[in-house]
């Protein structure tokens, strides 16, 4: 069996990488500086837990480094000249000119070196359409390792890119690094201003609330990630040079009133996205407009049963949706009201609120047998009970005990709750009734 060694697989991403690699049969060894949380996610993950980098990196057949940015160097320093031949090593850092050198000029002979960058994070179901960068030299592009890392990747349904990592670097300084920094820039300026945030949403174009939902979010990870992302990757100063020449140059044109320049500085931006001006335009429509269709479709099931599932912990509540207020929507379940946020929920309604239930509930049924002419079509009845019941025929019966000229058919009703079962029962009854059945006692 293949042994992986995860150098920081104790948390975050490194932990991720621990808990899918075992579920796809790997022998997986984690390490991490905190004995503690070492223990604990051994015995969590199955996994087997070391502190010590070394010897980890001895055993592992596949040697994957996963610290901090700010460490990964030191690290790879460390660990590098442990990897046995024949052995691969990578990394998972954000960042690769760095590791590659550092992990280049430290293997012995024979290992095999593949800096890798999962552009996703720990929240990840799966690797399923994730997207994962690969840069690798020319010499372990061609290496054997190389095919069987490829492979993996594409079988669990990841999109694999292959570039140099100097590309990768200019690339994730534009997508990482210039995007954080403008909105960094921004939520420290609205903090400058002292607006009031959630005052200003009142007052919010789509466009607005779209901004500080992007900054929200990106301001509540981890800093000192996002810091290392700005520091360690070389072509950041290029970048943010640049970023803060084209700031000056707009801030003077609009001091300036130069009407004409500034409209020629959106229009020459504009012909430099092309096609792709009109993509932003449709996809952020989607974005924000998605909440909005969200809240319209709910109200039209006030007084009807939903789901809710809590995006951090995946808690569920069903109960009958009662009131919807702003963020807030409120649900009535066992007699008792409970509020929740919509923006931290996930809600269910009709085929998926039955798919939830069917997940996470046990169904209750009654069998209730009815009496009808021998002639009839019991599969006509079956599509008609169906629009109202979750409803089978178990069986059907026409031997001793029944009436000549009829049958017994036994329908069987399901539902989640015993009070609801049981108002079920009785306007099944009543249809049968109308529809010429007996029931059979």
């Amino acid at each position: 069996m293949t042994t992986i060694s995860i150098i920081g697989g104790t948390d975050g991403l490194g932990k991720w990488l621990a808990r899918f690699l075992k579920s796809r049969g790997f022998d997986v060894i984690v390490t991490g500086r905190d004995v503690k949380k070492g223990k604990k996610v051994e015995e969590e993950l199955g996994v087997k837990f070391t502190n010590n980098n070394i010897e980890a990196a001895k055993k592992g057949d596949i040697v994957i480094v996963s610290v901090p940015i700010n460490i990964t160097e030191r690290v790879i320093k460390e660990i590098a000249p442990h990897v046995r031949e024949g052995c691969l090593l990578m990394d998972v850092t954000s960042i690769k000119e760095i590791p590659s050198k550092a992990m280049e000029e430290n293997v012995n002979e024979g290992v095999t070196v593949i800096p890798t960058h999962p552009m996703f994070g720990p929240t990840a179901p799966s690797l399923e359409r994730q997207v994962v960068i690969l840069t690798p030299s020319e010499k372990h592009k061609n290496s054997e390792w190389f095919r069987k890392v490829y492979n993996f990747l594409k079988k669990e349904g990841a999109k694999v890119i292959v570039i140099p990592p100097d590309k990768h670097d200019r690339i994730m300084g534009v997508v990482q690094g210039l995007t954080h920094f403008a909105y960094i820039t921004l939520a420290s300026t609205l903090k400058e201003l002292n607006v009031d945030i959630k005052e200003s949403r009142k007052y919010a174009s789509p466009i607005y609330e779209l901004m500080l939902s992007i900054i929200g979010r990106i301001i509540a990870q981890n800093p000192y990630l996002y810091a290392d992302i700005q520091m360690f990757n070389p072509k950041i100063e290029e970048i943010h040079k640049t970023f803060l020449n084209e700031a000056n140059k707009l801030a003077n044109i609009v001091k300036n009133k130069d009407r004409e320049k500034f409209v020629n500085i959106m229009k020459e931006a504009a012909k430099h996205f092309g096609s792709e001006a009109k993509r932003g335009i449709y996809y952020s429509d989607k974005a924000l407009f998605a909440l909005a269709k969200e809240l319209e479709n709910l109200k039209s099931h006030i007084n009807k049963e939903i789901g809710i599932k809590n995006l951090e912990t995946g808690n569920i509540h069903i109960g009958i949706l009662k009131d919807i207020d702003g963020d807030y929507i409120t649900i009535e379940k066992n007699g008792k009201t409970k509020k929740f946020n919509i923006l931290k929920n996930e809600v269910f309604i009709d085929d998926e609120l039955k798919k939830i239930k069917e997940k996470v509930l046990s169904k209750k049924y009654i069998d209730i047998s009815v009496l009808f002419k021998e002639d009839i079509n019991e599969n006509i009845i079956l599509d008609l009970l169906k629009n109202k019941f979750d409803i089978d025929i178990v069986d059907i019966y026409n031997g001793k005990n029944i009436p000549k000229g009829y049958k017994s058919i036994t329908f069987r009703i399901y539902e989640y709750n015993k009070e609801k079962l049981k108002e079920k029962e009785e306007l099944f009854i009543d249809i049968i009734k109308n529809i010429g059945g007996k029931l059979r006692y």
